[in-house]
Formats: C-alpha cells, structure tokens, sequence
C-alpha cells in the first residue's frame, strides 16, 4: 500500500514562499511550464499599463522615494512578485492606497509615461480579498528582478 500526503496551502501562505520555491511546487502540482506561474498568467492581474523597470531604473526610482515608500518595494523584493498587500505592514505602510499613488507618480516620472503603473492588483471587492479587507500587489518578472538586484536579494 502507497502512504500518500495532503498539504493545504492557501495563497497568502503560497505567496510567502521564495519565487524559486513557488515556481517549482506550481510547476511539480500541475506540471506547468515556469512561465505559466509568473505574475503576467496570474488570475486577476492587468498588466496592461505595468512597465519593466531596469536596475538602473530602480536606482533612479530610489532616489526621489521616502525612507517608508522604499521599505514598501523591499518588502516587495523579499515577498514577491506577488504579495498580499497586509505585508506592507511590516514597512509601515498602513494606507495601501497612499503608497500606490506615491509609487505610481515617481513611476510616471521616471519611465516619461503619464499612464504608467509599476504594480496591478486583483480585485480587493470579492471572496477572500474582501472578507480580508485587502488583496494582492503584483509586478512584472523584469521589476522583481531589478528590484532583488538593488536590494542585494539575488
């Protein structure tokens, strides 16, 4: 007789994980390709307007950024490229939307377009995400890893 073993992870424990260590458990359980588990086939995610940021671009981004709105995009770095958006607590970053309109300005500036965004997120008005009161943070493959480089995470 095979012994078998269930696990229940739900997706804030899921987005907690390492992105190598999330890649491969998606890839493992549903014989997925690495692509299929970035944050662009994500369910619930627009990343219409969303641009790649370069490291250069980050450094540049750092500079005009307070010391709170940086803590925010490090916990990014660690967490991401998707992240429940309570994790930004941690920087002390209370007012979700607050801090999406500072780094949605300084990602205006610096990429020159007026309708840019650095982030999307899902919809924080149904199921889980409004039982929670909030939902979920997501940016690209490219922004995460500038964003791991400049934070010396990789």
């Amino acid at each position: 007789m095979e012994a078998s073993m269930q696990i229940i992870i739900n997706d804030t424990d899921l987005i907690k994980l390492k992105p190598a260590t999330r890649q491969d458990l998606l890839s493992t359980l549903f014989s997925t390709s690495a692509a299929a588990t970035q944050p662009q086939n994500a369910d619930g995610f627009e990343f219409e307007e969303v641009v790649d940021l370069t490291p250069e671009q980050v450094a540049e981004f750092m500079q005009g950024c307070s010391p709170q709105t940086v803590a925010g995009l490090q916990v990014i770095a660690e967490h991401g490229p998707v992240i429940a958006a309570n994790l930004l607590n941690e920087a002390g970053i209370e007012n979700y939307g607050h801090f999406q309109g500072r780094v949605t300005k300084r990602t205006r500036t610096i990429t020159g377009d007026k309708h840019a965004f650095l982030f999307t997120w899902d919809d924080w008005t149904t199921g889980e995400n409004a039982e929670r009161g909030y939902g979920h943070y997501a940016v690209t493959e490219t922004t995460f890893r500038s964003l791991r480089k400049h934070f010396e995470l990789d």
